[in-house]
Formats: C-alpha cells, sequence, structure tokens
C-alpha cells in the first residue's frame, strides 16, 4: 500500500521541512518544474508499510 500527497509550498524551506518530517516514511518525491504563479508543487509517495509500523510503535509507547 502506498498513498501519494500532493504538496503546493511558496518557499524551498517550507517543502524542506515537509520533507524532513515525512522522511521515516518517505518513498518517493518529485518537484515539479514549474516555477509560474504563486505556488510551487511537489509530489511524495509515502510507503504505506513503514507508516503502519510509525503507527504500531507510537502505541505501543503510549500504554
Amino acid at each position: 500500500m502506498s498513498v501519494k500527497i500532493k504538496i503546493s509550498y511558496t518557499t524551498d524551506k517550507e517543502l524542506a521541512g515537509v520533507i524532513r518530517l515525512l522522511s521515516p516514511v518517505l518513498g518517493s518525491k518529485r518537484v515539479s518544474k514549474n516555477r509560474e504563479g504563486k505556488y510551487r508543487k511537489a509530489y511524495i509517495g509515502v510507503d504505506g508499510e513503514r507508516l503502519a509500523m510509525i503507527g504500531t510503535e507510537t502505541q505501543r509507547s503510549e500504554k
């Protein structure tokens, strides 16, 4: 299972922050070459298996 996320951002710093937060489950990323307009776009693939493992670890630590 995988999840695809479309990100709209205005500065490279914003994108870097999102990538840093998602890095434990990051599967792939692609940044759009289109630089026109107010917002830039990036596409991130999240690995569902890694996401499930993190969710299980979080539930264990809450008990």
